[in-house]
Order: structure tokens, then C-alpha cells, then sequence
């Protein structure tokens, strides 16, 4: 019996337990920080069409604008040579000034300005050098004595023939000039909108693996509950009572934590789904195998996973489990499995008579003299070509063999990929191979370059996992 005193205490436990699990907010993503107000910042952006190619140099093109109406080139001569918007009697009163002696008259006249010589001085602006050389022809004029209003005149009548002459080109360059200076906002707003999709994809990566993480955990409690239901059905109405209270706790009984470690499965392993999508890395061992026979045999089956693409591959394949737990639910899905430790199980097994042996992250949990044996009569069952798969946590990574290694209170101790590798073939298989799988998250690797930095992430961001894979040789091959 478990620590609980009946059925509808069990129950009210779980049910408590994942009432609080689904009460939880969940777990939003946080916002994207600086990115996001990138974002914000690129949608509401003033779109200023009059921006020169340099801000501190335009070109006379770009100021004259005849791209653009009467409007628009006095907003941008405004924001150029005074440095602020245009105010309305100012606008108004240039407007005017357009209409009857031209752009390039108007230019001269907001570039003389107080205002304007001010601005260029405060902010190092220099002006196109056909400007000022009409600014300092408009200063002459005043030398001129009785003869300026003349002089002024035919100064207005050299406007409007330069005007005349070069208005086409004029509007062509400033065209072109603008295009420019879009392109270039564009690659910059470009490049922002970029680095925050990014950040926003990253954020939404870490959303997904917290929803899972959630579900994992939420199936676990339902998981639980099912185990419970199915190890009352099954108990003995002779079960000795609970003890008093002035006893010593008892021990849990093998039932009560075959279900923590299914629930713990689940929490920890990942769902269902997720681990049949890394087993298909397997994909090329199995079909090798398969021309060695059908008979597939894996040891720690736990919730089916393997078995399921196994059996979809056309091998006749079971499973051994000393979780009762775990062999209920593969029963459940149809699946031939007994409780059954490791080691009888191949023993049980005929010479040369299977063609695929698996254990996933079983030999973590084994002491070596058993490991070895396990090795040793795997080598002896398969069949000359069968294939041999050990899965197990991978302490290259220092994060697993320091930490997440541990999660699991029945681990013994890591095992190195080139020592497995090695037993394998003191055993005879004779075409062994390391396979690493499951790369950590990029945020476990530190940020720079250069020879240290490189070798702590060789360290910190190695697969999380790996495989030694082992090929018994083909009889002729053993023989010699």
C-alpha cells in the first residue's frame, strides 16, 4: 500500500496536484526588450522623403527638389538650411517667393539668413558650391549702387535660364539622390526588423519548450492517476493496514514508485512524440538489422516508443521492463512486453537468434559486472549481422556529467563514449560507432572567440546524448 490510506485519498491527491498545475498562469513568453521597441520605433517612424545622401553636404539637387512639388521643397529647405519645420507665415510667404522668381532665388535667400548661417555654423553644414557661388553674386549687387536694381534684374533673368537649362537634370539627380537615401534607411530598417524576428523567434522557442515542459508534466499527473487506479484494481483485499501513527514510516512499495518514475518519465524525458522523432535517428541501424532478421528485442522498454517504430518497420519486436507500470501502458497499446530483468531476458534468448538488441539509457542504471554480462550475452543472442544499440547520457557535455545526469536518483554514474565503445568490441562486435545526439539549448554557450572560450563550449555545448551502435561480424569474418 502506499502512504495514502485508500483509493479516494490517492485520488484527491492527483487531482489536487494538477488542479494547481492548470490554476498556474501560463508561461508566457516575456517581451522582446530592446527589439521589441525596435519594432515599435520602425512602424511609427516619420517617413521624411527629403533626407539627402549627406546630411551635412546636400547636393543643390536634392535642395532645389524639383522631383517634388512648391510644398515639399520648402518643408525640406526649411529642415536643411534652418534646421525646423516650416511655420505658416514663413510658408505662406516663400510660397509666394517660388511662384514668382523661382527655387533657386528662394535657396539664396533662406541661405543668407541670420538663421541659417547660425544653423550651418552650430551644426558644421556646408553648402553646394553653386549655391554660395549665387550668394556671393547676390552680395555684389549691393556694390552696385544706382545700377542694383539693374543688376538685380538681369540676376533674376540668369535664374531662371539656369533654371530652364538644368531643371530636368535637376529632378533626375534628386530623384536618383532620394532613391539612395531610401535604399539606404531601408537596409537599416531592414537589418533592425531582422535582429528583432530573431530575437522574437528565440523567444517563442523557449515559449514552446515551456508549454511542453508544462504538458509533460500535467500527463505525468494523469499518468500517475491511472497507475494508481490500475494498482488498486490489482491489490490484494489481504493487504496489511496502514501503520499507527507511533510507527516508523514505512517503505513505498515497488508499485507506488513504478509510478513516480513513469510520471517521472514524462516530466523529465519528454513527451511521447518528441522522443519517437530522436529515435528515428536510428533509422539506418534498424534497416541494417532488418537483413539479419525480424526478431528485435529492447531492454527497459519503458512507454513504447521504440517498439512502435520497430514494429512500423516490420520487425517482430518486444519488449522487458521491471516497471510494472511502464509494461501495463505497453500492454495497453498492444504491445508484447513482460516484467522481466534485463540479463534473463537474453538468457532466455536462443544463439544467433535476434537481429536487434536496444537498451535506451539503461546503462546508466547498471552496475559494470552486470553491464557486462549484459554485453556479453547481447553478443552471444544476435544473429551474425544483428545490430546492438546503447543509449545513454553523454559527460562530454559538463553540464550533463556535473548536473542534469543526476535528475534521476537511479543513475549510477556516467559512462564515456570511448569506454562503451570499447566494451563492445572486447565483446566481439567488430563495426562499432559513437553517435552524439541532442545539441543544448545556444543559450548554454558562452558569447566571444578565441582558444578558451572555444574549448569551455566544446565542454559546455557538446550533445546532451549518444549512442555506441555495434554490428556482431557476419560468421566467416568472426571465424577469421
Amino acid at each position: 500500500m502506499s502512504r495514502f490510506g485508500d483509493l479516494q485519498d490517492l485520488v484527491e491527491h492527483v487531482r489536487s496536484a494538477a488542479s494547481e498545475l492548470e490554476s498556474s498562469p501560463p508561461p508566457y513568453a516575456p517581451l522582446v526588450d530592446d527589439d521589441y521597441l525596435k519594432l515599435l520605433a520602425l512602424d511609427q517612424r516619420p517617413l521624411c522623403h527629403d533626407a539627402p545622401l549627406d546630411p551635412a553636404a546636400p547636393r543643390l539637387a536634392e535642395l532645389l527638389a524639383y522631383d517634388r512639388d512648391d510644398g515639399d521643397f520648402l518643408r525640406g529647405a526649411y529642415r536643411q538650411l534652418l534646421g525646423r519645420e516650416c511655420d505658416d507665415e514663413g510658408y505662406h510667404y516663400y510660397l509666394d517667393l517660388v511662384r514668382g522668381e523661382g527655387r533657386l532665388a528662394v535657396l539664396v535667400t533662406l541661405a543668407r539668413a541670420e538663421e541659417a548661417i547660425h544653423f550651418r555654423h552650430a551644426h558644421q553644414r556646408q553648402l553646394p558650391d553653386r549655391l554660395v557661388r549665387c550668394m556671393r553674386a547676390w552680395q555684389r549687387l549691393s556694390s552696385l549702387g544706382p545700377l542694383r536694381g539693374l543688376g538685380e534684374r538681369a540676376w533674376r533673368r540668369y535664374l531662371a535660364w539656369l533654371t530652364r537649362r538644368h531643371r530636368q537634370d535637376w529632378a533626375l539627380e534628386a530623384g536618383l539622390c532620394r532613391l539612395l537615401a531610401e535604399q539606404r534607411a531601408w537596409r537599416g530598417d531592414r537589418h533592425g526588423l531582422v535582429s528583432a524576428l530573431l530575437e522574437m523567434n528565440r523567444q517563442q522557442g523557449c515559449l514552446s519548450e515551456r508549454q511542453e515542459q508544462a504538458h509533460a508534466r500535467q500527463q505525468a499527473l494523469w499518468t500517475q492517476l491511472a497507475t494508481i487506479r490500475r494498482q488498486a484494481v490489482s491489490s490484494s483485499p489481504e493487504a496489511p493496514p496502514p501503520p499507527s501513527g507511533g510507527e516508523s514510516l514505512p517503505i513505498l512499495d515497488s508499485a507506488t514508485l513504478d509510478a513516480y518514475y513513469i510520471a517521472f518519465e514524462a516530466a523529465f524525458r519528454g513527451p511521447e512524440a518528441q522522443i519517437a522523432e530522436h529515435l528515428d535517428h536510428y533509422r539506418g541501424d534498424w534497416t541494417r538489422a532488418r537483413q539479419a532478421g525480424q526478431q528485435a528485442l529492447d531492454l527497459g522498454c519503458g512507454r513504447g516508443e521504440w517498439l512502435r517504430l520497430l514494429t512500423q518497420a516490420g520487425f517482430e519486436a518486444r519488449g522487458i521492463d521491471l516497471n510494472a507500470s511502464m509494461v501495463a501502458h505497453c500492454r495497453e497499446q498492444g504491445f508484447a512486453v513482460t516484467r522481466q530483468d534485463a540479463l534473463a531476458a537474453l538468457a532466455d534468448c536462443a544463439d544467433d537468434s535476434l537481429a536487434l538488441i536496444s537498451g535506451f539509457h539503461i546503462a546508466e542504471h547498471l552496475p559494470f559486472d552486470t553491464l557486462f554480462a549484459l554485453v556479453q550475452q547481447a553478443q552471444r543472442a544476435l544473429a551474425p549481422g544483428g545490430v546492438l544499440i546503447l543509449e545513454t547520457p553523454n559527460p562530454e557535455n559538463l553540464i550533463v556529467a556535473s548536473y542534469s545526469f543526476y535528475h534521476d536518483p537511479t543513475h549510477r554514474n556516467p559512462l564515456t563514449p570511448v569506454t562503451l565503445q570499447f566494451l563492445l568490441q572486447f565483446h566481439g562486435f567488430g563495426d562499432t560507432a559513437i553517435r552524439r545526439f541532442n545539441a543544448p539549448p545556444e543559450a548554454t554557450r558562452l558569447p566571444g572567440d578565441g582558444p578558451v572560450v572555444e574549448r569551455l563550449n566544446a565542454m559546455l555545448a557538446a550533445p546532451m546524448d549518444y549512442a555506441v551502435v555495434g554490428t556482431k561480424a557476419p560468421r566467416e569474418e568472426a571465424q577469421g
